[in-house]
Formats: structure tokens, C-alpha cells, sequence
């Protein structure tokens, strides 16, 4: 009961922040975005040194931190959805259930997001959702068969 307990708690904190993240303003997401860049270009400048390779891996990277972002949040909401599935007794189907779930979060999170001012809805980024929902299933499935096969 208590196993049950935390991890629909950790699921659904997930949930909250991808929703609270969904409900930054396009120019508050923006900044959040254009912060973790700067700091890619401090550890890439310490990395590379400079240089015109760095300029063109920053100015693409604005792209790929916001989708690493969609992918990893979500991952992470695979990752803990997964269990709590199970634990409530979907033992058959839980990681199929876990899926269409994150699917059906990954929906309106980007439903959510048209309403959201300077923010887009874009297929796209439900399909980035999935994808790291799926990883996250994924990643639960190798470590508990990891696990059983250990003990």
C-alpha cells in the first residue's frame, strides 16, 4: 500500500510539473529556455574553446533544449507511470495502459499549451512526448527484469 502511495505521489508530481511548465507564457518559457542555453555555451565554450563550431551548435540549440525538455519530463512520467499501473493491478497490460495514458497526457498538455499566451500546440511535440514516455516504460521494464533476474 505504502509502494502504491508514492509512486502514484511521484507520477502525479510529474503531471504538475509538466502542467506548470505548460502554463509559462511563450516569453517565460522562452527565458527558461534561452538560461539553460547559456549554460550548454558555458560547457561547450570550456569544451571546444570557442570558435565558429560553437556558434553554430548554440544558435541550433534552442531547439534542442526545449524538445530534450518535452522528452525528458515525459520520460520521467513513463518512467513512474509504469508502476503505478501495476500496482494498482493492471498486471497484464500495464505497460500497453502506461502508454495511452502518457499519450493521452502528451494531448493535453499540448491542448493545454493553445490556450497558453505565445505558446503553440504542435503534433510534433505529442509525438516527442511519447517517445520519451515510451523510453521511460522501457527503461522501468529493463530495470525490474534486471532486478528479478539478480535476486
Amino acid at each position: 500500500m505504502k509502494k502504491r502511495i508514492v509512486l502514484t505521489a511521484l507520477t502525479l508530481s510529474v503531471m504538475a510539473v509538466i502542467f506548470l511548465f505548460s502554463s509559462q507564457t511563450g516569453s517565460e518559457s522562452e527565458g527558461m529556455s534561452e538560461g539553460l542555453q547559456g549554460g550548454l555555451a558555458a560547457l561547450l565554450s570550456n569544451i571546444l574553446g570557442g570558435g565558429e563550431l560553437l556558434d553554430k551548435l548554440i544558435s541550433g540549440s534552442e531547439f534542442i533544449v526545449r524538445k530534450s525538455a518535452h522528452f525528458t519530463l515525459f520520460l520521467l512520467l513513463g518512467l513512474f507511470a509504469a508502476p503505478t499501473f501495476k500496482n494498482y493491478g493492471i498486471e497484464k497490460r500495464y505497460l500497453l495502459t502506461a502508454v495511452i495514458f502518457c499519450f493521452i497526457y502528451a494531448v493535453s498538455d499540448e491542448t493545454h499549451q493553445y490556450f497558453v499566451e505565445g505558446r503553440s500546440s504542435e503534433f510534433r511535440d505529442v509525438l516527442i512526448d511519447t517517445a520519451g514516455s515510451a523510453a521511460g516504460i522501457f527503461m522501468y521494464r529493463f530495470i525490474s527484469a534486471r532486478r528479478r533476474s539478480v535476486s
